[in-house]
């Protein structure tokens, strides 16, 4: 479970991993997560930037996180053209398309709705990359939003524009050779879930049987 928090990464592994970069604790419970956001969710300084620990028990930890919030699902995509990556400029920082579910919708049919109205883009869904969380607050509630990106591939993008009505300035393809340096300047969760697509593609990842064309 990786959450983000003001752009810092708060990792609660399944099983221990060699080589992390940052602190790493052994927990019992959620507390010492919980601790650590609350020092750090109203300020976006903090000389650690990654946080990983490593649950007695992962799956009740992770209740009683999601239990501290108000959970939001979301969904997303990283759409390739031939080699080269669909991005858009959102707030100043450089963004992939995703959104929020809508009422009775699913994730796959969200991230593909949320690529079209964003970037102008038609895609067809692959399959699942990954999955990540960030928290903020929404009024007073501390909100924890859950987003499912999957990898898809461009159908049509003759009508490549983006939703400015969403604060996005700039949509525009990216070789994946250029990709490390662009996402210099965008948020860790971008940085982490474009990773995992692209140590993705080096190995051999079954796609999914769906309903887009």
């Amino acid at each position: 479970m990786k959450i983000f928090v003001n752009d810092i990464l708060l990792n609660v592994l399944t099983k221990p991993v060699a080589n992390l970069t940052g602190v790493v604790l052994n927990i019992s419970h959620a507390t010492e997560v919980l601790a650590i956001y609350e020092q750090i969710k109203d300020t976006k300084l903090s000389l650690v930037r990654q946080y990983h620990f490593l649950p007695e028990d992962y799956q009740q930890v992770k209740r009683e996180i999601k239990a501290r919030f108000t959970v939001i699902e979301a969904a997303g995509g990283i759409v390739k053209k031939g080699n080269s990556i669909l991005v858009m400029k959102r707030l100043g920082k450089w963004d992939l398309p995703k959104g929020k579910l809508e009422d009775g919708e699913d994730k796959k049919t969200a991230a593909v709705r949320e690529v079209e109205e964003e970037c102008g883009v038609r895609a067809k869904l692959i399959r699942k990359v990954g999955t990540v969380w960030h928290t903020y607050m929404q009024g007073k509630e501390n909100t924890l939003k859950k987003t499912t990106w999957y990898y898809m591939e461009c159908v049509d993008d003759s009508r490549l524009k983006p939703q400015t009505a969403e604060a996005i300035t700039k949509v525009k393809w990216v070789e994946m050779d250029k990709m490390p340096k662009l996402l210099e300047d965008s948020y860790q969760s971008i940085s982490h879930i474009y990773q995992r697509f692209a140590d993705q593609q080096t190995s051999a990842v079954p796609e999914l049987a769906l309903p887009f064309r």
